[in-house]
């Protein structure tokens, strides 16, 4: 394992002479330490980065010679799939099944992206005959990125290979909690020979390394994944200098059902919504139900049923469908959530308090009915495996619980009447709008949030204008 920070094309020896232990959520073994990153590599990596942009090295790169370059990228994390996705497994806690196809996600991404670097068209726009004006797409320039702990591996990927199109150059730092498996990419970057400064990658603490690389003068664009919360400090911080951010942020997405809804398709739905991926450790998991009472009883009783006989184990484990939370500290997060919750007087259908395996950082599927719609665990993002149910009469009803948080990521609708869903996705407030599933996507589809889950968009060709900034050039024909 590669336990350095990566900068201008090479793992470099530590300078800051400190290291972050890695836990491992299920028992808390230290899978590694980490090298921190503090002054002088962040003055290096931002040093390397300007160097290669101003270089114009990705700018003026062939969009064959960048296609392959993609693509090697690709094929080398399908190589590294297995190893690299259990390391993943080690320090994020996921099944190793799902973090090899982490690594198999990444490589699709940047196979698609490779699939573009030639198709992005510039624009003519005709104002008269004696003017010729057109418009290109350029970068923004140094790209700070800072990647969350629950997909790490897929969002870096995402936000690297769509910088790569546009031209920026990047300076990205993985999760504290989680950073290894980032490592691999450097190995993969030496390989294919990705040129030195494109690309560097840095590790240290959200509130020590990250803060300092948001306060770096030599950042001209900030990519970040993250909650609200840190979105509002990175803002601030930023706010003299005037730079664009692009922001994907939290979310507490509902899924709407109606009496005509295919009811086992739903509770499928929510298992696999909430509980299933990453013990509900993700922006857009269905934390929220809104449901009718012609079919609450029935969709209540086999989402009860399916719960309690859901397999809480390690990623180690095949038959592991409820992983650990990544550390403690969330762990004791959604504990509070959940006492929250009873004391709001809704009613704990289903699981409610931790799940003790040896030193693991477990917590039970836990379902609240009865919630009340301006209540805390209604409100905000608990980030685990938590949902709660509300009841609405009517279909305005059920669209204003479903667009009275702040949040506006994802949602979902189940009905069996197309004109019904679309009158509903219509109203809904979120990026992001299912029917009858939950995680219907692709690399080629754009995802973002409304409110403040955010603002820019990952995925297919909209990812690309979002990464960059329009110029327009205009000739007088004389």
């Amino acid at each position: 394992m590669e336990l350095r920070n990566f900068i201008n094309g090479k793992f470099i020896d530590s300078i800051s002479k400190r290291n972050i232990p890695v836990l491992n959520p299920s028992n808390q073994d230290i899978v590694g330490n980490i090298d921190e990153a503090l002054d002088d590599e962040i003055n290096l990596a931002f040093e390397s980065a300007r160097k290669a942009f101003d270089k114009r090295i990705l700018i003026d790169m062939d969009a064959k010679e960048k296609s392959l370059m993609m693509r090697a990228i690709a094929n080398k994390l399908r190589e590294k799939k297995s190893e690299g996705g259990k390391i993943l497994s080690q320090e994020n806690g996921k099944t190793i099944a799902q973090c090899v196809g982490e690594f198999e996600g990444a490589a699709n991404t940047f196979d698609f992206y490779a699939g573009l670097t030639d198709k992005i068209e510039h624009k003519i726009i005709p104002s008269g005959n004696d003017t010729f004006n057109y418009v290109v797409l350029e970068p923004f320039g140094v790209s700070l990125m800072i990647v969350p702990w629950n997909y790490p591996v897929s969002i870096f990927s995402g936000m690297v290979a769509q910088n790569l199109i546009v031209g920026n150059t990047i300076v990205i730092k993985p999760p504290e909690l989680c950073p290894i498996s980032s490592n691999f990419y450097g190995k993969i970057f030496q390989e294919v020979g990705v040129p030195e400064g494109i690309i560097n990658i840095v590790h240290g603490y959200g509130e020590v390394t990250g803060r300092k690389l948001v306060q770096h003068p030599d950042s001209d664009y900030i990519v970040f994944t993250g909650s609200p919360q840190v979105a509002s400090e990175i803002l601030k911080e930023t706010a003299d200098r005037i730079i664009p951010t692009h922001f994907e942020l939290g979310g507490k997405s509902a899924a709407i059902i109606y009496p005509d809804a295919d009811i086992d398709k739903a509770v499928d739905s929510t298992v696999k919504g909430i509980f299933e991926p990453n013990a509900g450790q993700i922006c857009v998991a269905m934390s929220r139900v809104i449901i009718h009472p012609k079919v609450k009883d029935e969709y209540m009783t086999k989402l009860t049923e399916k719960t309690k006989k859901l397999k809480i184990g390690s990623g180690n484990n095949a038959d592991t469908q409820v992983t650990p939370l990544i550390s403690q500290e969330q762990l004791k997060r959604v504990s509070n959530y959940v006492k929250s919750g009873i004391q709001s007087g809704a009613t704990l259908a289903v699981g409610g308090e931790e799940a003790h395996i040896g030193e693991g950082n477990y917590y039970k599927p836990t379902v609240f009915d009865n919630v009340k719609p301006d209540s805390t665990i209604a409100q905000e993002e608990i980030f685990g495996p938590v949902t709660s149910v509300f009841n609405f009469d009517d279909e305005e009803e059920a669209i204003n619980i479903a667009n009275s948080t702040k949040y506006g990521l994802a949602s979902g609708v189940f009905t069996t009447d197309d004109q019904k869903a679309k009158w509903t996705a219509d109203r809904i407030q979120a990026g992001i709008i299912w029917q009858n599933d939950w995680f219907v996507d692709g690399v080629n589809l754009p995802g973002g949030g409304y409110k403040r889950s955010g603002y820019g968009r990952d995925g297919g060709i909209d990812g690309i204008y979002s990464h960059g900034q329009t110029k327009r050039i205009s000739k007088r024909l004389v």
